[in-house]
């Protein structure tokens, strides 16, 4: 991240670490293997503020609930009512998936930086 403004490397981090959880069986799993991971990158960009970054991170943890069939509790109950199909599922997550991370990135960002 070396080059980076703390501002584009906390945008790309975040949107690396939401957009990773399509390989992840589940939100748990994710956020262990690579917060952890996350946050050591972060705190190595100088004058990135760990806290806002941090905070950034945390909010796409709710906003990955709707991205896959399996991403959490309620997920299995929706897709094995037979109500979604498994691709629409798939093709709603990406689409509402985007949606979030733009509204996050748009709108988060600059919130977090303010306070």
């Amino acid at each position: 991240m070396t080059g980076f403004s703390p501002i584009t490397a906390m945008i790309v981090l975040v949107a690396v670490f939401f957009l990773t959880h399509y390989l992840f069986a589940s939100i748990t799993a994710h956020v262990t293997a690579l917060l952890p991971v996350m946050l050591t990158v972060g705190s190595t960009v100088p004058g990135l503020p760990m806290p806002q970054f941090t905070m950034l991170l945390l909010l796409t943890l709710g906003l990955m609930g709707i991205l896959t069939p399996h991403a959490t509790g309620p997920s299995p109950v929706y897709y094995g009512s037979g109500y979604i199909e498994s691709g629409k599922y798939w093709q709603l997550g990406a689409v509402f998936g985007f949606i979030f991370l733009a509204a996050l990135l748009l709108i988060g960002v600059p919130w977090v930086m303010a306070r």
